[in-house]
């Protein structure tokens, strides 16, 4: 008996996977009969964030870009545990409430920190390093 209630109750992620797996697949066959099938020097070039690398590029980006991501996620995941605490707002009360405004508060006070030192400010624009060099 526990055996089929178990197999029950496991169907659905199974055919979840299985479904998964079959439209991924079936992607990749898409992709690969209906894809163009020239052939070029460029095609083979590697191109990444609009850069195309090639040996004589010396292009050097600035750790701002990072820090911009890192920003972004940090946000972003405190987004998500205000969202966690608004769908349980009826479970949690009064004590939820100020535990939200001391979280919210904390966030406030980072984002003013952070502007303060002048972490949100693009500084510099990425410039190929033979030109620092020259400067």
């Amino acid at each position: 008996m526990e055996t089929t209630s178990q197999i029950e109750q496991l169907w659905p992620i199974a055919a979840f996977f299985i479904i998964l797996v079959i439209m991924l697949i079936g992607m990749l066959l898409l992709s690969y009969v209906l894809g163009p099938k020239t052939k070029s020097r460029a095609k083979h070039t590697p191109y990444e964030s609009g850069v195309i690398s090639v040996d004589d590029n010396r292009t050097r980006f600035t750790n701002h870009f990072f820090l911009y991501a890192i920003f972004f996620v940090i946000f972003d995941l405190e987004t998500i545990f205000l969202f966690a605490w608004v769908i349980a707002f009826d479970e949690v009360g009064w004590a939820g409430f100020i535990e939200a405004c001391i979280f919210i508060t904390i966030l406030l006070a980072a984002l003013v920190y952070l502007w303060r030192i002048g972490a949100l400010e693009l500084k510099k624009r990425h410039e190929p390093s033979r030109s620092r060099r020259a400067s």
